[in-house]
């Protein structure tokens, strides 16, 4: 299969060229080329059953591509948009996971897709707003389409955009389906449960006034949770520098039938006991701006477990949870599985990022570490307390002689433990008791 994938490439990238010689009153095109490789390594806690469990790892790399279509408005009023798809495997070893493509019923990754990813009509409502039917990205407080993988995963449905008046914006959301970044067909959104969410709503609204910034959002996934929360930042330039102060609180709820124990897969709880949830997460954030060099820290508080996945989604080929998806809000969350908003949980975190352009141009680096304690089990009255840490080394690279050609690389590392707790006695918002991680991202960007 994979000849079929590569000529499908050269086949793009010549109609790439012959395009270009169009005008540009048919619109724009643009080719994304985006390399991936993971490489994931961790150990369990340990259980009843498995009391020394050894380490699981796996490696995966693959090469996604989209090509990307963006018309004009045509009579200043309506256009269209379209995406297309494409994911073929490099190589992997280890354990099969679905993090670039989806796991076949042999147990093995997948070799590649091709598919329409983005396809909607948009309309202009004069000065006032837009609406998007069909299949789009999404990027809002609690639902954002990810980028650091093959391909985005991307939604069905259809939006709008409002200008309500110059400092004052609002948005609606309404998706049914949507197509997981490893996988090449839109889905039913499920809980962890496989039970059918019929569909995820979002009401938003952003607020900007000189130094101010104000974002509210709620979402409901239908019968199963509503979240709501909001944000307020303040820049504040002092001399040569500028403070950014934040601070916000989220809040989950369970809403129908749908929540029961096991719809969320990081609740700790009683099969056949009644279940509700009532997530409570408040923080502050404070970032110190100077020149090439950013320092900031934040500290989050939880009552209660805040839930950060709206649905999940389960493939007919194998039977089994492909992805779930949801947005982290909060500036104490980390790049990979855990959440760090347990019940009861303080989150501490600490960040440092420095441009190089002075020394060498396109060269960045981040550092994020975070801390929690505090944590206890959800709906289960225990004594079991638990502690996370995690940190995040980041280098990326914009090559000066390549136009559009970044380079990213990301250590991760995680790790939890357990105190008062006996043997198999566990948080399951706490998944390992060690992770390690790799990642590397190549991304080309060429527009007709």
């Amino acid at each position: 299969m994979h000849k079929y994938v590569l000529c499908g490439a050269v086949s793009l990238i010549f109609c790439n060229y012959a395009y270009a010689q169009l005008p540009s009153e048919f619109g724009s095109l643009e080719l994304k080329l985006n390399t991936r490789y993971w490489n994931d390594e961790g150990i369990a806690h340990a259980t009843l059953l498995n009391p020394n469990p050894s380490k699981v790892g796996y490696e995966q790399s693959a090469l996604g591509m989209e090509l990307n279509y963006r018309s004009i408005y045509w009579w200043n009023r309506i256009g269209f948009d379209a995406s297309l798809y494409a994911v073929t495997k490099l190589f992997d070893s280890g354990k099969a996971t679905a993090q670039l493509l989806e796991v076949e019923n042999n147990g093995k990754l997948a070799q590649n897709f091709a598919t329409l990813g983005q396809f909607n009509l948009k309309a202009k409502l004069g000065e006032v707003g837009e609406i998007r039917l069909g299949r789009q990205l999404h990027d809002s407080l609690l639902l954002k389409s990810t980028n650091n993988r093959a391909v985005p995963d991307t939604f069905s449905g259809a939006s709008g955009q409002f200008k309500v008046t110059d400092h004052l914006q609002s948005y609606i959301a309404y998706y049914d389906r949507w197509k997981p970044r490893s996988m090449d067909t839109f889905e039913k959104l499920v809980t962890d449960n496989n039970e059918h969410i019929s569909y995820v709503g979002i009401v938003g609204a952003k607020y900007q006034y000189q130094k101010w910034n104000i974002s509210a959002e709620y979402l409901t996934s239908h019968d199963y949770i509503e979240k709501y929360g909001i944000t307020a930042q303040y820049k504040l330039p002092f001399q040569n520098m500028t403070w950014i102060l934040s601070s916000g609180a989220f809040f989950s709820r369970d809403d129908g039938d749908l929540f029961k124990c096991g719809a969320e897969a990081d609740l700790d709880c009683v099969k056949g006991q009644p279940l509700n949830n009532r997530g409570n997460g408040y923080f502050i954030d404070v970032n110190w701006v100077r020149n090439s060099l950013e320092v900031g820290a934040a500290i989050s508080k939880f009552d209660g477990f805040w839930i950060e996945d709206n649905f999940s989604t389960r493939s007919d080929r194998n039977n089994i949870l492909t992805q779930d998806h949801g947005t982290n809000p909060f500036p104490t969350s980390s790049v990979i599985g855990p959440d760090f908003t347990n019940n009861d949980e303080t989150a501490i975190a600490l960040r440092l990022k420095y441009d190089w352009k002075d020394h060498v141009k396109g060269l960045k680096t981040e550092a994020k570490y975070i801390y929690g304690f505090g944590a206890h089990q959800s709906n289960i009255s225990s004594d079991i307390e638990g502690k996370e840490r995690f940190y995040d080394l980041t280098f990326s690279y914009s090559l000066p002689m390549i136009k559009n050609l970044d380079l990213r690389y990301s250590y991760l590392h995680y790790e939890s433990k357990f105190d008062q707790g006996n043997l198999g006695e566990k948080i399951n918002g706490m998944t390992r008791k060690d992770w390690d991680q790799h990642r590397f991202m190549l991304n080309y960007r060429y527009s007709f």
